[in-house]
């Protein structure tokens, strides 16, 4: 055909985009031109829209004139499927690529093989430039969702919702229409009209910077202030992220590209009410989807029996709230203006919840002790934050002690923990583990931080390191050794607690045995009795057996289902409903029970273990016993969701 593409146009989406369309067949006779007007027009109508949004700062152009249908080399099994790489490819060869502010557009005829009418590329291509490929005519809209969709817009969509009988703005179970939006360019327009675009698809496009659309971090109550999305200054909306969610908030009025909102109306069960109207708009995105599904799905305010893609009203206007289900967040709009509205954000349920955690495993560990312990400890114990076995044994110790465990580097001491070891100024250190896991030079390095001595507590395997730390922390004669997998950390994590507050032991055996330098230990030590933690797929029945000959009294096994349910177990033997304070951590990761478990164990308090997502019902059902009056989560959203957090504050009264 001789046409090519031009090359780089610049670097990002701000600037002039270049539409190029690209007329194909595949075989047979070259249809009828298309028509070099309709071509113009639509270009002429998505730059009006384009820059109208973005007071010019985007701009659509024609690439080139509307070019005569070319054939494209293809077999007949391609043709036949309607291939679409295989098209792709076969027209790249006929025009090359562009740069990022060009956009090639393929169009067939109409083919019946070709189960699409229009298909946008996510992003850029690997050649760099945006690509699309449509099955109807060229039409305003393909320019205007070729900018969205190839600049890594996601579309825009509706979620409706009920709680199990009728529709509310939102629940645990919705349903939703993708590109059902009454605004967004991407969408598919149910109006017939385009409103501007959500102030996340103007941020997404480079036009609003990071204070014109900030992402807010939930915790603490807030007013905000934004400016309608059709204003050319000021902050044009914010975002939050819970646990798998993004919400993204803007401020409609019926002013400029939105000037058709309100020219109707409906009548619903709140009353007659501007049809879709403006107010405050709240999209929810989900994070767990691939991101060129991440749909941005409009929450319905306002919501009746009829699930339609007219006939609502989403905002909220001046004087309205929204608390969503379990207190996760709230707004209230206080004031609803033409300059703008003021919406306080608050997250009710993540309140009622402490939460002790930091930027990493270190920070967090740093924070756990801050929160807990004064200056001038007696001693700090130091252990690995790269491996937990030798941490196991010594957190009931520490417990016992009512002296922290902060997590280093093998190499080095993070200077979170540096801060927070001046701050503590102990009168010893105690390091849990060999040079293996804790190098020599932060032996040495750790001299800096404690007038007394630096001590290593360690063996040649983590059953000599257990034996260790027993050997020097317990008399002969405790009442009570307990016993956990040397294989894996949940079981002794949530047993560490308990071993702290009644003085006594936590030992680790191999699953199918008793090594013998444990044995040596529980020989010395002769408990009163044994409790295993954990069931017999970690510490099989055999073994236990064997733990027979060590005491004069019973071996008792403390365990569930899983991870979970054993953790709910060895709180429900070890604790009665209190109404005190239970601590809460992660079933997945170790790092912050480590620190955390000191804590529960001098303060008497019971760990329980969370999946990151959910609560599992053995676990619910504990909290349900235990009746606390505070709970407190140790380490961050990442390993223990927010939703989490949120749903906790259930159980608190």
């Amino acid at each position: 055909s001789g046409l090519r593409l031009p090359g780089a146009s610049g670097r990002g989406p701000v600037g002039a985009h270049g539409i190029y369309p690209l007329p194909v067949y595949l075989s047979g006779e070259r249809p009828t031109q298309l028509p070099q007007a309709d071509y113009e027009g639509a270009i002429s109508a998505a730059n009006s829209y384009w820059s109208g949004v973005t007071g010019g700062k985007i701009t659509v152009r024609a690439g080139w004139a509307m070019p005569p249908w070319t054939k494209l080399d293809l077999t007949a099994a391609q043709v036949d499927s309607c291939d679409r790489d295989a098209i792709h490819k076969a027209a790249r060869d006929k025009v090359g690529s562009g740069g990022e502010r060009d956009h090639l557009v393929v169009i067939l005829n109409d083919l019946p093989q070709c189960d699409f009418s229009d298909l946008y590329q996510f992003g850029l291509t690997g050649r760099g430039d945006g690509y699309s490929i449509i099955n109807i005519g060229f039409e305003r809209d393909v320019a205007l969702k070729a900018l969205a969709f190839n600049g890594g817009v996601p579309a825009a969509g509706s979620l409706n919702c009920v709680n199990g009988i009728a529709p509310v703005p939102l629940s645990t179970t919705c349903t939703f229409d993708p590109y059902n939006n009454p605004w967004d360019p991407a969408s598919d327009h149910p109006y017939n009209q385009v409103g501007t675009p959500l102030a996340d698809t103007l941020a997404t496009l480079g036009v609003l910077g990071a204070s014109d659309f900030p992402q807010i971090d939930p915790g603490a109550d807030r007013s905000l202030t934004i400016a309608p999305l059709t204003a050319t200054s000021g902050q044009r909306g914010f975002s939050f992220v819970l646990g798998r969610y993004r919400y993204v908030v803007d401020y409609r009025i019926p002013v400029g590209q939105d000037a058709w909102i309100d020219d109707k109306v409906w009548d619903g069960a709140f009353g007659r009410l501007a049809d879709p109207g403006g107010g405050v708009i709240v999209h929810r995105q989900d994070l767990n989807a691939e991101p060129y599904v991440r749909a941005r799905l409009v929450l319905d305010f306002h919501p009746d029996t009829v699930n339609s893609g007219t006939a609502r009203h989403p905002g909220l206007a001046a004087g309205e709230s929204f608390t969503a289900p379990g207190g996760l967040f709230a707004l209230n709009v206080t004031s609803a203006t033409a300059a703008g509205a003021t919406v306080n954000l608050s997250f009710p349920s993540l309140a009622r919840v402490e939460r002790w955690a930091g930027s990493d495993r270190y920070a967090t560990s740093a924070e756990i002790s801050r929160r807990s312990y004064g200056s001038n400890v007696p001693v700090a114990y130091i252990a690995s934050g790269e491996v937990y076995t030798d941490a196991l044994s010594g957190a009931s110790v520490a417990g016992m002690e009512s002296a922290p465990v902060l997590l280093v580097d093998s190499d080095a001491i993070p200077s979170v923990i540096a801060a927070e070891l001046t701050r503590l100024n102990p009168g010893r250190i105690v390091i849990f583990g060999g040079p293996a896991t804790i190098s020599p030079a932060v032996e040495s390095a750790l001299d800096a931080y404690t007038t007394g001595t630096v001590v290593r507590w360690s063996g040649g395997d983590r059953y000599a390191t257990s034996a260790a730390i027993s050997r020097e922390s317990y008399p002969a004669g405790v009442a009570t050794a307990y016993v956990a997998s040397g294989r894996v950390f949940p079981d002794a994590l949530s047993g560490a607690p308990v071993g702290g507050m009644s003085d006594g032991p936590v030992l680790l055996v191999d699953t199918t045995r008793v090594p013998g330098i444990i044995a040596t230990e529980l020989t010395r030590l002769n408990p009163g009795k044994i409790v295993v933690f954990g069931g017999a797929s970690t510490v099989t029945e055999g073994t236990r057996a064997e733990l027979m000959q060590f005491t004069s009294g019973r071996v008792d096994r403390w365990w569930g289902g899983d991870r979970y349910s054993t953790s709910a177990q060895i709180v429900a033997n070890a604790y009665p409903g209190s109404g005190g304070t239970v601590y809460i951590a992660s079933g997945r990761v170790f790092t912050d029970a480590l620190s955390g478990a000191p804590v529960a164990g001098k303060g008497q308090s019971p760990i329980l273990l969370v999946d990151t997502d959910t609560i599992p019902a053995t676990v619910a059902a504990e909290l349900e016993r235990l009746a606390p009056s505070r709970i407190v989560i140790f380490g961050g959203p990442a390993t223990i969701s927010l939703e989490v957090q949120a749903a906790l504050a259930d159980y608190l009264p």
